[in-house]
């Protein structure tokens, strides 16, 4: 057992490099593929939303979305937005000032901070307005890296995700920080492109930019001393103001080690021809930091040799290739790292370990020469591993026997990927040692077939039992179609009689019984009143027992949307006009036709309607239409009370109303709601809703248009 957990521990290590490496891989990938979009003449806006697409797909997550602001002002000027499938764009719809009613978000923007909310719920309480906008459209994970020009914010870049909460890791991080870099240095480097085919004018405005892009940018003479650098960038990057630098030589801040392969790639230069090489750089603050460079030599105006050298900050990038190289050499497994020709560039420790072969002896062998170690199945794996390393389509682990150079025979799990070093593809052959587990599958066939046997002794004995609880089930069920019809009958028989109170208690008003005094008025509006409540109570219980009896149909007929919608606004006009309230109706400015039953879709819309009346104090309710191809889509909002979350349970629960000083006060059945859910479910739709106390809420459903197809 001690065995199988420490095996199921190095698949977990195995897994954490291979994940490291083919995220570094695909970071690559993707920074050459935005920076070759944003070359020449091209459309910006297909530009940018292929760059968030490999962003999204690459960090696994629901959204990115990016905002470029105007002038720097916090007001955004363009938005971008992608979604994994099946996540609706949303930030896109925004109005553009929306950031400025989130003080909380807004600041930490200015001062360059990541915003990093990993849970909705634990948001500081000055973030409550983005904690509100988050929760109402269900967003359960963000990170935010801001984008800046002349130290000014420029917008930014977002990832969220809406399915799970997310916490984001250290190399999550490091690699949407860099996916962020780059798109802004794309960005800003397409811009300065389209510059300098405006106008020879425009060099003081590129030269701003040069200043404040994220890669460091230097010229030096012929004796290595700096004659220009972006110092803003210098300054972010390095610590150095330009009065500290300019006149020095460029050779006294890099490390000693790589000296001799700086002057030599400048000495390349002169040929000319571009140099691309790795070295550290020195911080004001005596610390290193790893830098990929490239530049190349050429004669100014007055005839002297300059260099230009662009660098672009690989520190993150570099620690993480050191973690690999720490696990490679850590690992329990055995790591054979092979060209695409076969041949053994690398091994780890634990493969003299496990096949008592020294790495000294075969590093530069093809794998091909070790016949008495890898077998003809072996061997015809690597063919497979090397045919789909072309097409990164690597075949499925596989477990084979070998015989290490002691002749002890092994079973061996083998998996292939591939790595890069550089620019230069690899295959990364991990072999996990699984003996002890084949033993233990021997084992464990002996035991699962006499589980078996037991298994078909308790099935026995589960289906006796599930005869009883069947027999148990069909009493159940009749007794509930008999309290159903029950409810039916009696809601019809109690109807009768309270229709004749109602109807002599509106005689008796009229005074057709002769004159009544203030005092009798006000009995007979109470007993009237009592009676009309008694009376939708009822026939709301009739029609849930005729929906749970199945005795209730539907009349499918096609008719007008806004003619409906315009009725319930009549009726329901002097309940507005009482309160002083608003109704706003959207996505009906032209007419639209709908097929529903139009006497319970009126129903159900004026129920979540005359709700919202009920319980919003003042402000407004807005209805809203859409439609896709598969349904209608229907949404009550309200500014109104709303519902604490202890309380969402109740909502749909016949008989069940919140329990508050303000609900106890407006009259209701608790049982509209309950009706309403079940007329939806009826058409084929579904409803739900959010709310936030003392906010308001807001209630949806749909209408499947696969009536439309059935009765049209």
């Amino acid at each position: 057992m001690t065995d199988t957990r420490i095996s199921e521990k190095n698949i977990d290590l195995v897994k954490e490099v291979e994940t490291i490496k083919k995220k570094w891989t695909n970071l690559e990938v993707l920074s050459s593929n935005i920076s070759s979009r944003f070359l020449g003449d091209i459309n910006t806006n297909d530009a940018i939303n292929a760059t968030l697409r490999d962003m999204g797909i690459l960090s696994g997550v629901s959204r990115v979305i990016l905002f470029i602001s105007k002038d720097n002002k916090i007001n955004l000027d363009h938005t971008y937005e992608w979604c994994a499938e099946g996540i609706n764009l949303l930030f896109k719809y925004f109005q553009n000032s929306w950031i400025n009613n989130l003080p909380w978000w807004n600041e930490q923007l200015r001062k360059g901070n990541i915003i990093n909310i990993s849970n909705v719920n634990n948001l500081p309480n000055q973030a409550n307005a983005t904690k509100k906008l988050l929760k109402i459209h269900h967003i359960k994970s963000l990170l935010v890296f801001p984008l800046h020009n002349k130290s000014e914010l420029a917008g930014f870049i977002g990832y969220t995700n809406d399915i799970i909460k997310k916490e984001w890791n250290e190399n999550d991080l490091s690699l949407l920080r860099l996916s962020s870099q780059i798109i802004g240095n794309a960005l800003e480097k397409h811009r300065m492109e389209n510059l300098l085919k405006e106008s020879e004018e425009s060099y003081r405005l590129i030269i701003d930019i040069i200043e404040n892009i994220n890669d460091l940018i230097v010229i030096i003479d012929h004796n290595f001393k700096f004659e220009y650098l972006n110092q803003v960038t210098v300054f972010r990057l390095l610590g150095y103001r330009e009065e500290e630098i300019i006149g020095k030589s460029i050779l006294d801040f890099i490390h000693p080690d790589e000296i001799e392969q700086v002057i030599y790639a400048f000495e390349k230069g002169l040929q000319p021809e571009e140099s691309v090489i790795e070295l550290r750089f020195k911080h004001k603050d005596e610390h290193w930091l790893w830098f990929e460079s490239s530049g190349h030599t050429f004669i100014d105006r007055d005839g002297e040799l300059k260099g230009i050298i662009i660098s672009r900050d690989i520190t993150e990038r570099k620690s993480a290739e050191e973690r690999y190289k720490s696990l490679f050499d850590n690992s329990p497994n055995a790591i054979f790292i092979i060209d695409l020709n076969g041949n053994i560039i690398d091994t780890n420790p634990t493969s003299e370990i496990l096949f008592g072969l020294k790495r000294n002896d075969i590093i530069g062998k093809s794998i091909e020469e070790y016949n008495n170690i890898f077998n003809v199945e072996v061997k015809k794996y690597f063919k497979q591993i090397f045919k789909a390393s072309f097409l990164k389509d690597f075949p499925e682990p596989i477990e084979i026997k070998v015989k290490n150079s002691s002749g002890v025979y092994l079973w061996i799990e083998t998996q292939a990927s591939i790595i890069k070093q550089g620019s230069i593809s690899l295959i990364q052959l991990i072999f996990e040692d699984i003996t002890e587990r084949k033993k233990m599958e021997i084992f464990e066939n002996k035991f699962k077939e006499e589980l078996e046997n037991e298994v078909q002794i308790r099935t026995k004995e589960l289906n006796e039992a599930l005869t009883q609880q069947k027999l148990l089930l069909d009493q159940i069920i009749k007794s509930s179609h008999f309290k159903t019809e029950f409810m039916a009958t009696m809601s019809h028989e109690l109807r009768t009689p309270l229709n004749a109170i109602i109807g002599f208690a509106d005689l008796l008003l009229e005074g057709a019984y002769g004159h009544l005094s203030r005092e009798q008025q006000e009995f007979i509006s109470d007993i009237k009143s009592s009676a009309e409540h008694q009376f939708e109570m009822i026939k709301h219980i009739l029609d849930i027992s005729k929906i749970e009896s199945g005795q209730m149909s539907l009349n499918i007929q096609k008719f007008a949307l806004y003619s409906m919608v315009d009725q319930i606004k009549s009726s329901l006009k002097p309940l507005f006009n009482k309160k002083n309230l608003k109704l706003k109706i959207k996505g009906l400015e032209v007419e639209k036709m709908i097929y529903a039953d139009p006497i319970r879709f009126k129903e159900i819309l004026y129920n979540l309607l005359s709700n919202a009346i009920k319980f919003t104090i003042d402000g407004k309710v807005v209805l809203t239409v859409k439609e896709s191809h598969n349904e209608w889509f229907i949404k009550v909002s309200d500014t109104g009370i709303g519902i604490d979350h202890k309380d969402f349970p109740l909502i749909f629960k016949e008989f069940k109303r919140v329990d508050s000083s303000y609900v106890r006060s407006v009259p209701g059945t608790g049982l509209g709601l309950s009706l309403t859910k079940r007329l939806v479910e009826l058409h084929g739709g579904e409803i739900s809703f959010t709310s936030v106390l003392g906010i308001g809420s807001t209630f949806y459903f749909s209408i499947s248009k696969k009536l439309e197809e059935k009765y049209r």
